[in-house]
């Protein structure tokens, strides 16, 4: 199928010549609300910058979203459920728990690869969520350490792991150690995302085996 072909307006508003296009539109606004947000903050961003950096409108805008918080909350979704449904798949593939926790920690590095802005907002920006929305990310992001916290925990009670260790530091300790990435990874430095998780599974699984 061919995509609709892209022109502007006299006023440099960005249109579709083969009829509106909502979810490219959304997308458009997404991606400008990413750039601006991990580069200004979402505070000193404005809603006219988000509009005018995808050569949209207001009316467009709000046609997508409710406000600049419900765009926060949807770039945090968009994130967490990629994540969730991928850490699901990975525990139903990989019933060997030391396979498991690597090819999580693996999931984990990745995507501070591919959504690094994504990442970065999550992280320095969730903060101006309020009411359900803040709940809701919250409840995605336990339900995501809770899978995390689940594999680590049962290479403890099998024996698998060291005995002594504390399941709950552990999980800290590895989300924390992956989800920091985003502030010293460069993708266009020597190391690949896959190398760094290598060193990354090597590091806290000979800590771990017992």
């Amino acid at each position: 199928m061919t995509e609709p072909a892209e022109a502007t307006t006299p006023s440099g508003r960005r249109r579709w010549t083969g009829g509106y296009d909502p979810p490219r539109t959304r997308r458009e606004l997404v991606d400008s609300a990413l750039h601006l947000f991990e580069q200004e903050g979402f505070d000193r961003t404005s809603l006219q910058q988000i509009v005018s950096r995808a050569n949209l409108t207001k009316g467009a805008f709000y046609h997508h979203f409710e406000s600049k918080e419900d765009l926060l909350w949807q770039i945090q979704n968009e994130y967490l459920d990629t994540q969730l449904e991928a850490a699901a798949a990975i525990v139903e593939e990989h019933p060997d728990t030391v396979d498991q926790l690597r090819e999580l920690i693996r999931l984990s590095l990745a995507g501070v690869s591919s959504y690094r802005a994504h990442v970065a907002i999550f992280y320095q920006e969730r903060r101006h969520l309020t009411g359900d929305r803040l709940a809701a990310v919250a409840a995605k992001r336990d339900e995501l350490e809770a899978i995390f916290r689940a594999a680590v925990q049962r290479g403890l009670d099998e024996g698998t792991f060291r005995p002594g260790l504390s399941g709950r530091i552990i999980t800290f300790g590895i989300l924390g150690m992956c989800s920091l990435a985003f502030q010293w990874f460069n993708p266009d430095g020597t190391l690949k995302i896959e190398e760094v998780a290598d060193q990354f599974c090597t590091l806290v699984l000979d800590g771990l085996l017992a």
